[in-house]
């Protein structure tokens, strides 16, 4: 890496270990840095950061107001932004390149990888990511990855790879390897390949260090794990990186090596699929806590709009046992316990169940002995949330059968939510559907509504041990 021209430079790598900090230390100095260019003293701001490592940098200064923001990228030069792009991720890079003229952009993003610098244009708006890319003066992608879906290998494959044939001996391999100077991505592996780019296997780094230069690189082939198509969705590679602990994919159509997706990027793919799989289950998948304001009312109000038609769902059960309410008053003062528990109850079994089946876990293990489980527990915390609400309820109300048909809801909706839970996402995926998107609502509706049933059903058979 090379410092920033100008009046400001940036430190050298070498201070990067003093330079490291806490995320609390940093959101002293993001604090301080706003409160500075609301001063108007943007140098003073810049000096907070500049002796940041660049991903803590990148960090701070895309999460500030977009006018905080603009005023700290003004001071910074191209080689300063360039070194902060090759530490974030694209997202927190578009954030930052949004507001950035073509001239400090382009400059920027002709330091960085090409793939690097393709994902932050294509999180640009079009016009803005044509101009830089035509004043970058030369292709900032791969024809093979420029159109395709970023949640397919080719959206973040890489087309500069390590590929030797498996005639040349090890010292060559070394000299060869020397001039491709990959030095964008922590390749672990030299790929083999014939004359026609079929791809034969593979051979480790480190083997190639430890062998004697005469030795023939076929001699130290394995078969590459992990081949995966241009098509193959991020989430597939996700799970091959993470089930056989891969540090590369190679891409491969017709047997022939096109791409490989390095292991920063499977990092990358791994948690950008572990968080998408988390945010589902809120339903707020594509929103963040910083994001545009109308983009998070676009993803949160639909789901909200039919959570609120499921929550009438469960007025209208109420409504059926008013006669009920309106002798035992006291009933109402319940209802929220029992369905309270057990939507709790089935949202924890539904997180286990999404996860697993998201990790591929539940491999070979059948839906019935999986339920059953469920049910067993259910069963087991029901008991002890029953006999525990059940004293509460006498000591409370001094009603002896108020306790007992409480206890007893409390117990049958555990089990309910427990199987719940469990059946719901596992149907789902059945039919064909993502578990993550649709279980969660599912799943509290089910839970209230028979919550809410069990409750004032039993109290209703049974009112005459509660008047």
């Amino acid at each position: 890496m090379r410092p920033a021209r100008g009046s400001i430079n940036m430190v050298e790598p070498a201070s990067y270990q003093e330079a490291i900090i806490t995320p609390d230390e940093a959101a002293v100095i993001a604090q301080e840095v706003r409160r500075l260019i609301r001063e108007g003293d943007e140098r003073s701001a810049w000096e907070q950061l500049r002796h940041l490592h660049p991903a803590d940098m990148g960090s701070i200064v895309s999460a500030l107001p977009r006018t905080s923001r603009e005023a700290i990228v003004a001071v910074m030069t191209p080689d300063a932004v360039a070194w902060m792009f090759r530490h974030i991720n694209p997202v927190q890079a578009a954030r930052v390149s949004a507001r950035l003229g073509t001239g400090i952009l382009s400059t920027a993003l002709a330091q960085v990888n090409p793939r690097m610098a393709l994902d932050i244009l294509r999180r640009l708006p079009g016009s803005h990511a044509r101009e830089v890319a035509e004043a970058i003066g030369h292709p900032v992608g791969d024809p093979a990855v420029d159109t395709a879906p970023l949640d397919t290998a080719a959206g973040f494959m890489v087309t500069g790879f390590p590929a030797l044939q498996p005639d040349i001996a090890v010292g060559a391999a070394r000299e060869r390897l020397r001039q491709l100077a990959h030095d964008q991505h922590n390749f672990t592996h030299v790929f083999v390949v014939d004359d026609g780019g079929q791809l034969i296997g593979q051979v480790a780094m480190i083997d190639l260090a430890m062998s004697l230069d005469d030795t023939p690189l076929n001699r130290l082939t394995t078969p590459s794990a992990g081949l995966v198509s241009a098509d193959t969705p991020r989430e597939e590679c996700a799970r091959l990186q993470r089930h056989y602990n891969l540090t590369q994919l190679p891409v491969v159509e017709d047997g022939r090596l096109i791409g490989v997706i390095p292991s920063e990027f499977l990092l990358s793919a791994s948690v950008a699929e572990d968080t998408e799989q988390i945010l589902q289950v809120a339903n707020v998948a594509g929103d963040s806590a910083d994001g545009p304001l109308l983009g998070s009312i676009r993803t949160r109000l639909p789901w909200l709009t039919v959570n609120l038609a499921t929550t009438f769902l469960a007025a209208f059960t109420v409504s059926l046992f008013e006669s009920t309410l309106a002798r035992v008053v006291v009933l109402a003062a319940f209802l929220p316990v029992v369905a309270g528990q057990g939507g709790i109850g089935g949202t924890q079994t539904l997180t286990l169940i999404v996860r697993a089946i998201a990790l591929g876990e539940l491999v070979g293990m059948r839906a019935r002995r999986l339920l059953t489980r469920e049910l067993i527990l259910g069963l087991i915390h029901g008991l002890w949330l029953g006999v525990l609400v059940a004293v509460i309820a006498a000591l409370w109300k001094q009603n002896l059968g108020l306790a007992l048909v409480l206890g007893v809801a409390m117990l049958g909706n555990m089990a309910v939510a427990g199987m719940v839970g469990a059946g719901v996402p596992l149907l789902l995926r059945r039919l064909g559907v993502d578990p993550a998107v649709a279980s969660a609502v599912v799943v509290t509706t089910v839970t209230d509504v028979c919550g809410f049933l069990l409750f004032l059903g039993i109290a209703s058979a049974a009112i005459s041990l509660i008047v």
